[in-house]
């Protein structure tokens, strides 16, 4: 009756009910094995009682169970999603004594279903994680990649296990099904371990459903595997299927994309065709992850950004403090003039801010600053969390983002946050790059010009600073020549190209001894699509204008638009008569 063709779980469990005091070992194993292959969980947990039941005899007879029936019992009543963890602590304690007896398969089930069913057992862990690596060549594709899945799922530390994996897979990868590779991939990502030499192209990867893709890519993306013809095989995959994917595949693929640097603009151009109409499906990761790839491989895609900022803000209540602060650096990340987005997340209570981590605030602060907007409410309530004795746990590239992030909005409050952060920075600096060093010496200047009586630190950190920043700035532009060209036509000289004031601050084409300047003002000093400056475009015109430097901007929209020199020319001489005057 429990192994025919016409049995269902009712008449299983029935018979249990009636006659479970005559089954023995193997029928009790037996019976849970067939429920949960045959039932549905919806339908178990109906019957919740009498699984109950079930799972209580199996725990009275476990030590009459052989490695069959107690890897059969683990994982049926995992798969049935019934806890019963007293019967998972009886297995536990029973299968060490007997693991050489247990097959490959049984191995694989049995650290597959304590670790699907989220049961701590680090001694049975310890035991199959000992008993594996001595016997991988009996283990086929699904018995790998299962008991990978099942270490990294429990968070076990096992590295001689998964070296042992790492070793076997690789000859062995063309005979892995797709969820195989996958999951194998997946387990190696997330438990931190160099992961099997698997970049080759899988043959059959056209018979990938959507997950599998997306999981794949996501796990080397997570693992760092540089794998160009995996992704490429992939990216080559996704377009024409993207009706397929759900808002986590679709968001996960972008992610790993981003994350691995792969340049792939089809795909993404075809992953930002298909989000906006499915948006109202996705969930807060899905829009913060998605909006983060784009901004992170550097796609314009307008209309994808336009159509997140619109879901956002009626949902920010769902958004957790990770989502909000990759949401918002995303948007400030790309460029995006989104006033009503910021608006909104500057609306959210301060006390959220509480919940933030060092990184979360740091890039909620780094994001505010480089958009440009104003929200004095934002950088007080990060004031206060930062300094409530938590600026120790942040690591110096979140102290740098901040740092700068309250000197570019033109924090002028409390000058003991500058000096607390710049001396914890201070403590370790080896960690930053020249980005970081320069974002910390620009924090520096506007401590000093704000109070020039406070003197720190170590003049030779300042040097550093310096040299640092000098390093950050980038190479003048075709714009730029063209510009300085013009300012020789109508005369403005003599001039200096490219010069760099006491301060360090960096001036296209400048008069020194007049302290007059003409900034050349390309694309990236704006928002996307806008005029309107960017955070570090207004924060160093403050810095000149406090320096006592007079500054014409040009624009080059403006310039753009003039036609030949004689256009050139009489623009830039009405630019310049505000110097005259």
């Amino acid at each position: 009756m429990m192994t025919g063709c016409g049995a269902t779980t009712g008449n299983i469990l029935s018979l249990f009910a009636a006659r479970g005091d005559e089954f023995d070992a193997r029928n009790l194993a037996t019976a849970a094995h067939r429920v949960a292959k045959l039932g549905q969980n919806r339908d178990l947990q109906r019957d919740r009682r009498a699984m109950m039941a079930l799972a209580d005899a199996c725990r009275r007879r476990v030590n009459e169970f052989n490695p069959q029936e107690l890897a059969n019992a683990a994982w049926a009543f995992t798969k049935a999603g019934i806890e019963a963890p007293q019967l998972f602590a009886a297995i536990a304690g029973a299968i060490p004594s007997h693991l050489g007896e247990f097959n490959p398969q049984e191995l694989a089930n049995t650290a597959w279903a304590f670790a699907k069913a989220g049961i701590e057992a680090p001694q049975l862990f310890a035991a199959i994680a000992g008993a594996v690596p001595s016997r991988l060549g009996e283990f086929n594709p699904q018995e790998l990649a299962n008991t990978a899945w099942a270490f990294a799922t429990a968070g076990i530390d096992a590295p001689e296990l998964f070296a042992a994996i790492a070793g076997a897979v690789p000859s062995r990868l063309g005979k892995f099904n797709p969820q195989e590779l996958a999951n194998t991939a997946w387990a190696f990502a997330t438990a931190g371990i160099d992961a099997p030499e698997a970049g080759a192209v899988p043959s059959h990867l056209g018979e990938f459903n959507p997950q599998e893709l997306a999981n794949t890519a996501w796990a080397f993306a997570k693992a760092g595997i540089e794998a160009p013809q995996l992704f490429a095989a992939i990216a080559g995959a996704v377009p024409s299927r993207l009706g397929e994917f759900n808002p986590q595949e679709l968001a996960n693929t972008a992610w790993a994309f981003a994350t691995a640097g792969i340049d792939a603009p089809q795909l993404f151009a075809a992953i930002a065709g298909a989000v906006p109409s499915r948006l109202g499906k996705f969930n807060p990761q899905e829009l913060a992850n998605t909006a983060w790839a784009f901004a992170k491989a550097g796609i314009e895609a307008p209309q994808l950004f336009a159509a997140i900022a619109g879901a956002v803000p009626s949902r920010l209540g769902e958004f957790n403090p990770q989502e909000l602060a990759n949401t918002a650096w995303a948007f400030a990340k790309a460029g995006i003039d989104a006033p009503e987005l910021f608006a909104a997340i500057a609306g959210a209570p301060p006390s959220r801010l509480g919940e933030f981590n060092p990184q979360e605030l740091a890039n909620m602060a780094w994001a505010f600053a480089k958009a440009g907007i104003e929200a004095p409410q934002v950088f007080d309530a990060i004031a206060v969390v930062a300094t409530t004795s938590r600026l120790g746990e942040f690591d110096p590239r979140d102290l740098a983002n901040t740092a700068w992030a309250f000197a570019c909005v033109d924090w002028k409050k409390d000058p003991e946050i500058f000096a607390e952060l710049i001396n914890i920075a201070l403590r370790n600096l080896d960690a930053l790059d020249d980005r970081g060093l320069s974002q910390l010496y620009l924090a520096l200047l506007h401590f000093h010009l704000e109070w020039p009586d406070r003197r720190f630190p170590p003049s030779n950190y300042h040097r550093m600073f310096l040299a640092a920043h000098h390093r950050h700035d980038p190479s003048p532009s075709k714009l730029q020549r063209d510009v300085a060209s013009a300012l020789d036509r109508v005369g403005w000289t003599p001039h200096v190209f490219e010069h760099v004031t006491e301060e360090g601050l960096s001036l296209d084409v400048a008069q020194p001894d007049a302290k007059r300047a003409v900034e050349v003002d390309g694309p990236h000093h704006y928002l996307k699509r806008t005029r309107v400056e960017n955070g570090s475009t207004r924060f160093k015109s403050r810095l000149l204008q406090r320096l006592g430097w007079d500054v014409a901007r040009i624009p080059y929209f403006e310039w753009d638009a003039l036609d030949g020199e004689q256009e050139q020319d009489s623009y830039l001489r009405a630019r310049l008569r505000a110097f005259v005057l």
